[in-house]
């Protein structure tokens, strides 16, 4: 115990006694500027020379017109301008160097009393920078359609940023009502309802009056389960089978004929939702079959179907369509070929008649 208190005083001797006969002066300089801390001896320590030291309390110069090679120090220089003034010139700065500095003097002979003369609180003003725009929403950033999300803009500087959001043609202010299914307020922006119709694009900009200004561009595509529709048309000998499938993501999407997958098909991309895939059947050759339209992603597989058989030739030569006629649904295209049973029994009905009618008749002008 005595052993201790024995090291604590030695401690306590060999430490510097620190005093205040300072006051202070607040600096701000933009980043990548030059930062000069000026400090004026009073009369008495006119004959002292004075040190410097920063934020974390480390002496940067010790002796006039000194640079000093350690490090980050190599910017740092200090001047003795005239018997009371010392200058610590800090070049580049940035806003690592921001702090509170200040100018000491040895008040004793044994240096181990030092008063400050003068503090210096530094700003550096720095543009802003956009760490990140993160999403927040109920799914782990899975965005569905219909969901309401919010997207964050993290952004720093100095002073601290304020965010603007834009979209294509549209400037939202905070906490106003631009649109009511958008809302901006602090560095966020409210989407109550995302759906395939809201905009992808949503633009961050963050500004503090330092150039430049920063900015960030989010996407936001919202999944959709697939969904489908087939419709046909008639051109020359062709058929043309047209599978329009909107699904966000689309793993897979593809056309089978009595189960097996075709290749031969042309896929055409209308937007970032929808696709079609189209198929091309000649009529010459033997095309009979059930069609198949397969689009599958994580949270659905959906097929749609259409029978195609040989009363389709029939359809063909009786029924007028006209050229790239399309009809509303494969429902109607299905239930259009599976009653050519009818249309054929009608055709021999009406021949049938057209036959007896036309005998009699023949046999009515021979008897005159």
């Amino acid at each position: 115990m005595i052993s201790i208190l024995i090291i604590s005083f030695g401690l306590l001797l060999s430490s510097s006694i620190i005093l205040s006969d300072d006051y202070s002066e607040n600096l701000s300089v933009n980043t990548g500027e030059t930062a000069t801390f000026i400090c004026d001896l009073p009369e008495k320590y006119s004959n002292k020379k004075a040190d410097f030291y920063g934020p974390t309390g480390r002496l940067l110069v010790a002796k006039t017109d000194e640079d000093i090679t350690s490090g980050d120090r190599t910017r740092f220089i200090l001047e003795h301008t005239y018997a009371w003034t010392w200058s610590l010139i800090l070049s580049d700065a940035s806003d690592d160097d921001a702090g509170e500095y200040t100018c000491r003097i040895s008040s004793s002979s044994d240096h181990q009393t030092l008063t400050i003369i003068k503090r210096f609180n530094l700003t550096v003003l720095t543009p802003p920078k956009i760490i990140d725009i993160i999403i927040e929403s109920n799914n782990n950033e899975i965005l569905k359609e219909n969901e309401q999300i919010i997207l964050k803009c993290l952004a720093r500087g100095m002073p601290q940023p304020k965010i603007i959001w834009q979209l294509p043609g549209k400037t939202f202010q905070l906490n106003e009502r631009n649109d009511g299914n958008i809302i901006a307020y602090e560095n966020k922006l409210l989407i109550k309802n995302l759906s395939r119709t809201t905009p992808v694009d949503y633009q961050c900009i963050a500004d503090n009056g330092i150039p430049p200004r920063d900015t960030r561009t989010k996407r936001l595509f919202p999944s959709i389960s697939p969904e489908m529709t087939i419709q046909s048309s008639i051109q020359s000998s062709h058929i043309i089978l047209n599978c329009t499938i909107t699904a966000r993501p689309l793993n897979s999407a593809k056309w089978k004929r009595n189960r097996f997958e075709i290749n031969t098909i042309k896929r055409k991309q209308i937007n970032n939702y929808t696709v079609e895939l189209i198929l091309l059947l000649d009529i010459n050759t033997n095309i009979f079959g059930m069609y198949e339209c397969e689009a599958e992603n994580q949270f659905k597989v959906s097929k749609a179907f259409i029978n195609i058989d040989e009363s389709i030739l029939f359809n063909r030569t009786t029924t007028l369509l006209p050229k790239y006629h399309r009809t509303s649904s494969y429902a109607q295209i299905e239930l259009l070929l599976n009653q050519t049973s009818i249309c054929t029994y009608n055709f021999y009905f009406i021949l049938l008649i057209n036959i007896i009618l036309v005998n009699y008749s023949h046999g009515f002008y021979n008897r005159r």
